[in-house]
């Protein structure tokens, strides 16, 4: 496992929040989309497995063995 924090670092707080209707998510991914057009957004993902696999993703991520976003895949 992990120590507490140890995925994280300092730097300037990234969000996208919406406060409309969460039904209604066409503004949301006209913006994303809009963000990934102008290079602003990167949405390659490099690896993706279970969430069991965390610890794997995790030290994928640490060891900068993967290039994109790492996915979890959570199953109800």
């Amino acid at each position: 496992m992990f120590e507490p924090y140890s995925l994280f670092s300092l730097g300037p707080a990234k969000t996208m929040s919406t406060f409309g209707d969460v039904h209604e998510v066409g503004p949301d991914l006209a913006t994303l989309l809009g963000f990934v057009a102008a290079g602003r957004l990167s949405p390659e993902v490099d690896w993706r497995g279970s969430w069991e696999q965390v610890a794997e993703a995790g030290q994928a991520l640490l060891d900068r063995r993967i290039a994109g976003k790492a996915v979890l895949d959570v199953l109800a």
